[in-house]
């Protein structure tokens, strides 16, 4: 370790008078050389020489570059006025413990002075707006706080606009691009974002990073940040998908518009930056600083990555007008998924041969009541493929595309028809079951079923990397088994069912549609001009549909409260288990009678009474009779 009496303190005499006296008669005990910052000799200063800085933000940056030319070994005290000294360098915040530090530790580290347009930069420079509140450190803790912060930054997505940018290093070709914001910092630990995206170390070789924000809309954005907010610093970079991250030695960043820069918090407007490390320096870390000291590991290493930047179309389509508040999609992401929505919306002979065989399964499912046999057909079912081409039809009010899925859909529902038609009349099976009577009282419950499976087989097509087989049990799940008990009513000629199990099938059709077109629409498929008409004639038919629905929920509901009240009731010693109601008009009750006798006639009687005295209304009832022993 160096000699004490190579330490020397520079200080801001008047700033340090103000400190504690504790701190104060700790420093001038062991510090042998304070000096005052107003005046002092460079050349008493050499490669053997610890100097120590007490001094503001200002006086930093006017020193600097003279003082790391002198090779002595450099380190941060913190200064009243020094607060981007400190958080750059994270220089411990008590006076005496970060004097001791630096005097004790034997680490000095050979890192650079990094200047912007031939301003020394000790934390951080950032161009726009939105990336200061995306970056900046909050003492506050409190989700009150917080949801005060993510409140002001809504208010200011409104007004962002991309601009064009050209970056260039001395090794690299330029590239010209859009973006909203750009945060440069010398190391990763001095910003969230530059935290998501590379280590906490800090490097001693002479790079900084530079990441430059090119989100598509205000609804990214809006995402980025509430996951960091629910997160906190340990998220990755996976919803930071409009951050490219460049790590060099040199760059110039120009545009051919002025914008909004801040170094080190100090506003200015500019149209060209200009970054270099002026000076290596010999700097004296904290213990609480990490180096990297291996320059070949990765973190060490230049990097250019720059594959997520708005490039030709894109770019000016971004600088054009203000960020949208859905993304667009590509179009790439337009030609490929057109292309398998068009063949789609078309029938086909596999189409139709599947169409058939779900059908025919989930019919006799039905009539052996049987789950499995059921979520074969689901699995079979082909019917998503033309209810997704109809619902983006829907959203870009493309004619042909509607025309063609419609009739595919129409195909398929009235194939199934027809062999759920044909196997009913040869089955000689009239009597209803549970997976019957499932399918004929549909409910608001029903609807929020499709409208959750019209989504999911959205987003599935709407990200290659989604298996399409996933969306199409999800959706089939909601489809085959209504149209086949529907069937089933038309051949038993029985209103009811085939009423019941039709406004389902149309619940989940509608749903689905309206589910899928609000999931194109929020991907970027469609601007919202072009897809009001289609929502709204889709949410109106809905909302016509709910009506019934929510009718059929209150029954349910209402069902519910008077099996529940009758459930494990004793009525004169004899208590009523199995409660169930058949049909709620008339209305049927089957129940099982559990007694330690066999009851008469005359008491089954008075159970009835009793019964419809608690309901208020005629019940015929079905009572099996259980004797306990």
């Amino acid at each position: 370790m160096d000699s004490i009496k190579n330490v020397y303190l520079l200080a801001d005499l008047e700033a340090l008078e103000k400190e504690s006296d504790k701190a104060k008669e700790h420093i001038y005990e062991n510090c042998p050389h304070v000096v005052d910052i107003k005046a002092f000799d460079l050349n008493i200063f050499d490669k053997e020489t610890r100097v120590l800085l007490f001094i503001s933000d200002d006086e930093v940056k006017k020193i600097m570059p003279e003082l790391a030319a002198t090779n002595c070994k450099i380190g941060f005290l913190p200064h009243p006025d020094g607060k981007q000294t400190i958080s750059g360098y994270q220089v411990p915040k008590n006076l005496i413990d970060a004097f001791d530090e630096l005097v004790e530790t034997e680490r000095v580290i050979q890192t650079g002075v990094l200047c912007c347009n031939n301003e020394v930069v000790l934390n951080y420079v950032v161009i726009g707006e939105m990336v200061t509140f995306l970056t900046k450190k909050s003492t506050e803790r409190g989700i009150i706080h917080r949801l005060r912060r993510f409140y002001s930054y809504l208010k200011r997505l409104v007004k962002i606009k991309a601009l064009p940018f050209t970056f260039q290093t001395e090794d690299k070709d330029p590239v010209e691009t859009a973006a909203t914001d750009v945060l440069i910092v010398q190391f990763a630990h001095n910003s969230v974002v530059s935290r998501v995206f590379a280590s906490n170390e800090f490097t001693s070789e002479k790079l900084f990073h530079t990441f430059i924000f090119s989100p598509r809309s205000v609804l990214q954005l809006v995402k980025s940040y509430v996951m960091k907010m629910l997160l906190g610093t340990g998220q990755k970079n996976r919803d930071f998908t409009f951050l490219s991250r460049l790590k060099t030695e040199d760059l110039c960043i120009s545009s051919n518009q002025k914008f909004r820069c801040h170094i080190d918090g100090r506003i200015s407007r500019q149209s060209q930056l200009n970054f270099s490390f002026v000076e290596d320096f010999n700097h004296i870390p904290s213990e609480s600083i990490v180096y990297d000291l291996e320059t070949k590991d990765q973190s060490g290493a230049k990097s250019f990555q720059t594959k997520h930047l708005p490039k030709g179309g894109l770019k000016k389509e971004m600088v054009r007008k203000h960020l949208p508040f859905i993304s667009h999609a590509s179009a790439d992401e337009y030609k490929e998924l057109f292309k398998q929505l068009r063949e789609n919306a078309r029938p086909s002979q596999n189409y139709v041969v599947l169409m058939i065989l779900s059908v025919i399964l989930a019919t006799l499912g039905v009539f052996a009541d049987s789950s499995p046999v059921i979520i074969g057909a689901m699995i079979l079912a082909p019917l998503m493929s033309p209810i997704i081409s109809f619902s983006m039809g829907v959203l870009r009010q493309d004619r042909e595309l509607m025309k063609n899925s419609f009739i595919t859909i129409l195909v398929g529902i009235g194939v199934g028809y027809l062999f759920a038609i044909i196997f009913t009349l040869i089955t000689p099976l009239t009597q209803l079951n549970g997976e019957i009577t499932s399918r004929i009282k549909p409910n608001i419950i029903d609807l929020g079923i499709a409208v959750i499976s019209g989504a999911a087989g959205a987003y599935a097509y709407s990200k290659e990397e989604i298996a399409k087989t996933l969306a199409g049990v999800a959706i089939a799940v909601a489809l085959v088994p209504p149209l086949a008990v529907s069937g089933i009513g038309v051949a038993w000629l029985n209103f009811d069912v085939f009423f019941g199990a039709f406004l389902l099938l149309i619940t989940n059709l509608t749903g689905m549609v309206l589910a899928a077109s609000l999931v194109f629409l929020l991907t970027g498929y469609s601007p919202f001009q072009l897809a009001r008409k289609g929502i709204l004639i889709s949410l109106f038919v809905v909302l016509s549909i709910s009506i019934p629905l929510g009718y059929g929920f209150f029954k349910v509901v209402e069902e519910n409260k008077i099996i529940r009240s009758l459930n494990e009731t004793e009525i004169n010693g004899m208590v009523l288990e199995k409660v169930v109601m058949e049909t709620r008009s008339p209305m049927v009750i089957s129940l099982d009678v559990v007694s330690d006798h066999v009851p008469e006639e005359e008491e089954i009687d008075k159970i009835k009474y009793k019964i419809e005295k608690m309901i208020g209304e005629e019940v015929l009832l079905k009572a099996a009779v259980r004797v306990k022993r």
